[in-house]
């Protein structure tokens, strides 16, 4: 059988303890010995992924309840406007006409001259020409030039001589006249020439005398 230690052997060794752990709490001894050293190296990065980059698949989402939705009343529904339609082009301004025109004739062998009036509709006589005034009326204000404009037919009729019939009418200018411009459409007759002044309402009929 192995020899029990002695008691005073035991102390001694219960007293060595006792100092080891006062060292090993001052940290002056470590109570294991170091083990070996451990060399931390830092981990590469990952390469970096190519292609499309994953996503994370979608959570399950709860599918709401359907709210319920009051009708709509007609007095809310309004009524859809009409579609824009182009708007009609603005009808043209007529002429105003008059009844009366008033003609100046002139005679180049005698540079005589005579103005006159001519109602439309009535022939009138200046020496051998008859005039004849079928319209007589004025631009109107949108129009660039203020002017007077009348359509006639003036014929070349000589008088008849006594005791002889009259001569058939020969017509020497059918057209419109405009005053603005006499040269546009003039009479042309070797003895006389006329021109339009301007277009006119007739006076009204004064009253009778009392």
């Amino acid at each position: 059988m192995p020899s029990r230690p002695s008691p005073k052997s035991m102390l001694g060794r219960a007293a060595w303890l006792v100092v080891l752990g006062g060292l090993a709490a001052s940290g002056e001894v470590s109570a294991q010995p170091p083990g070996p050293l451990i060399q931390v190296v830092p981990a590469e990065a990952p390469p970096p992924k190519t292609g499309a980059v994953e996503q994370a698949p979608p959570a399950t989402v709860a599918t709401p309840e359907p709210v319920a939705v009051p009708p709509i009343s007609e007095k809310e529904v309004s009524a859809a406007p009409p579609p824009n339609q182009p708007k009609p082009p603005p009808a043209p301004v007529r002429r105003t006409r008059y009844d009366v025109a008033v003609i100046e004739a002139l005679d180049k062998v005698t540079a005589e001259s005579l103005r006159f009036e001519a109602a439309v509709g009535r022939p009138v006589r200046y020496k051998s020409l008859v005039f004849t005034v079928k319209a007589c009326e004025r631009s109107t204000p949108d129009e660039p030039v203020n002017d007077s404009i009348a359509y006639l037919t003036v014929d070349s009729q000589p008088r008849a001589a006594p005791g002889r019939p009259a001569l058939a009418p020969r017509q020497a200018f059918k057209g419109w006249m405009y005053a603005s411009s006499p040269g546009l459409h003039p009479l042309e007759h070797p003895v006389y020439d006329a021109w339009l002044i301007t277009c006119r309402a007739a006076a009204p009929p004064s009253a009778p005398a009392r």
